[in-house]
C-alpha cells in the first residue's frame, strides 16, 4: 500500500508541477482504490481506480488519466450526465475532453519540448467535434451514430479513451461502436464518469457551484504561474455565459411565426388634402391569427407556484398581443394533471398545481391524441426526465437546471 501511496503523490506532484490547472484539481478529490472496478472513473467527489490499472500505465499516461478524470469534474459531467443514456454521455464527454487534453499536450510541448502526459492508444479524437460542447457532441451522437454495447467494464462508468484495442484515426468520423477490441481495456473503459448521487435540483445546483468555485481557484493557481489553459478559459467562459432572457426568445419566436396581411384599400376621402390623387391605395397592416399554441409546464417541486405563475403571465401577455386562435395549457408530472383550452381573447386563468415527479411524453402524447397541429409547442421544466421522440412542430424548452444537453428544439435557460 505505501507503494501504492508514493506512486499516487508522484503523479499528484508531477500535475501540478507541470499542469497546475489540473493537479489542483487532482489535489482536491479523494483517491480511492478499488479492486473490483475495471479501470477508473469519478462521481465528482473521488477518483476511484483499480490499482493495478495504475500501476500498469506508464508514468505520462498516468497524468493523462488523471487529467481526463478531472476534466469529467471541471465539465460537471457526473451533474450533466444524469438521466441521459450513460455509455453514449461517456463517449461524447471522452471526444470533449480528448481535445482539451490534446491542446494542452501541444502547448506544454510549445512551452518546454515535451509533455508529461500522454492521450492513451484508442483514444477518441476527432476534429470534427472541435468547438462543440459536450452537450452538443451528445446530441450529434444521437442523430448520427448507433451507440455501441455497453463494455464489459464497470456497470456505472461511461465511454473514455482507452489503453488496448485498435485506435480510431482522428476525424474519420468512425463510430466508437464500430472499433476492433482485444481483450485488454477498451477506449470507452479508460477514464470513466459516474453519476453524482443527486436526488434534487436544489443538490444539483448546490454540486455545480462547487465545480465552479474548484475551476476559477485551479484557473487562478494555473494563471499566478503564467501556465494557463485553454479549457480553464474555455471553462470559464462557459459559466459566466448569461443565461438566455427567456421571454425575448420566445416573444421574438412567435413574432416570427405570426401572420401581418398586407390589403390595400383606395385612400380615404379625408386625406385629399394630403394626396393629389384619390386612387391612390394604401396598405392596411392586419395581424393575422397566429394558429394554436400550447404551453405545457411539469408540475415537479423544484417548479414553484411563483415562478410557474411568472411564466404564464408572461405569456398572457404575449398572446395577448399575438392572438392565438387557441391557446392549450397543460399541467404534467408523470401524467396530465389539467389540461385548458382558451379560446381568442379568453384571460388565462391558470390554478398552478404543484408536486409529482416529471415525465415530458404524456404532453407529446395529449397533442397527438387531440390532432392538434400547434404552431409551437413552450415547455417550462426542470429538465429531469428523458427525452420523447421529437415532433414536427416547434418546440421551446425553459428549463430551470443545467439538465439541457439531452433536448431537441431550442434550449433557453431560465433564471426566476
Amino acid at each position: 500500500m505505501n507503494k501504492l501511496q508514493d506512486e499516487i503523490s508522484k503523479i499528484k506532484m508531477k500535475t501540478l508541477a507541470h499542469q497546475p490547472f489540473f493537479g489542483a484539481g487532482a489535489s482536491k478529490l479523494l483517491w480511492v482504490a478499488d479492486k473490483q472496478m475495471k479501470t477508473a472513473a469519478t462521481d465528482g467527489t473521488s477518483i476511484k481506480f483499480n490499482p493495478d490499472f495504475l500501476m500498469s500505465l506508464s508514468s505520462k499516461q498516468q497524468v493523462g488519466l488523471v487529467v481526463h478524470e478531472i476534466l469529467h469534474v471541471y465539465g460537471k459531467h457526473h451533474i450533466r450526465g444524469i438521466g441521459l443514456d450513460h455509455n453514449l454521455h461517456n463517449i461524447a464527454t471522452d471526444y470533449w475532453i480528448n481535445l482539451q487534453i490534446q491542446d494542452a499536450i501541444n502547448a506544454e510541448i510549445r512551452r518546454r519540448g515535451v509533455s508529461c502526459m500522454e492521450l492513451p492508444e484508442g483514444a477518441l479524437l476527432d476534429e470534427k467535434y472541435r468547438g462543440m460542447s459536450s452537450d452538443d457532441i451528445y446530441k450529434s451522437l444521437l442523430k448520427e451514430q448507433t451507440p455501441p454495447p455497453p463494455s464489459d467494464g464497470d456497470d456505472n462508468d461511461d465511454g473514455k479513451g482507452g489503453k488496448g484495442g485498435e485506435q480510431q484515426q482522428e476525424g474519420d468520423g468512425q463510430s466508437p461502436g464500430d472499433q476492433s477490441m482485444d481483450d485488454g481495456p477498451k477506449p470507452q473503459d479508460w477514464g470513466r464518469v459516474d453519476n453524482a448521487d443527486i436526488a434534487t435540483p436544489e443538490e444539483a445546483a448546490e454540486a455545480e457551484r462547487e465545480v465552479e468555485v474548484m475551476v476559477e481557484q485551479a484557473h487562478t493557481m494555473a494563471k499566478a504561474r503564467g501556465l494557463e489553459t485553454s479549457a480553464g478559459q474555455t471553462l470559464l467562459e462557459e459559466y459566466k455565459k448569461p443565461s438566455v432572457d427567456w421571454k425575448t426568445v420566445i416573444r421574438e419566436t412567435m413574432q416570427g411565426v405570426s401572420v401581418v396581411d398586407y390589403t390595400y384599400q383606395r385612400s380615404h376621402k379625408n386625406m385629399g388634402h394630403l394626396l393629389e390623387s384619390d386612387d391612390i391605395f394604401i396598405p392596411d397592416f392586419h395581424r393575422e391569427d397566429t394558429g394554436e399554441l400550447v404551453l405545457a409546464f411539469d408540475t415537479s417541486a423544484s417548479c414553484s407556484p411563483d415562478e410557474v405563475q411568472q411564466f404564464v403571465a408572461e405569456f398572457r401577455s404575449i398572446c395577448e398581443e399575438l392572438r392565438p386562435t387557441r391557446v392549450h395549457i397543460l399541467q404534467c408530472s408523470t401524467r396530465i394533471r389539467d389540461a385548458r383550452t382558451f379560446e381568442q381573447g379568453e384571460h388565462l386563468d391558470i390554478d398552478v398545481k404543484i408536486g409529482g415527479g416529471t415525465d415530458f411524453q404524456p404532453v407529446f402524447d395529449w397533442v397527438d391524441e387531440m390532432g392538434i397541429k400547434p404552431m409551437a409547442l413552450v415547455y417550462l421544466t426542470d429538465g429531469y426526465s428523458d427525452c420523447p421522440e421529437e415532433p414536427d412542430y416547434p418546440v421551446y424548452w425553459g428549463v430551470t437546471s443545467e439538465r439541457q444537453g439531452h433536448l431537441f428544439g431550442e434550449v433557453m435557460s431560465i433564471k426566476f
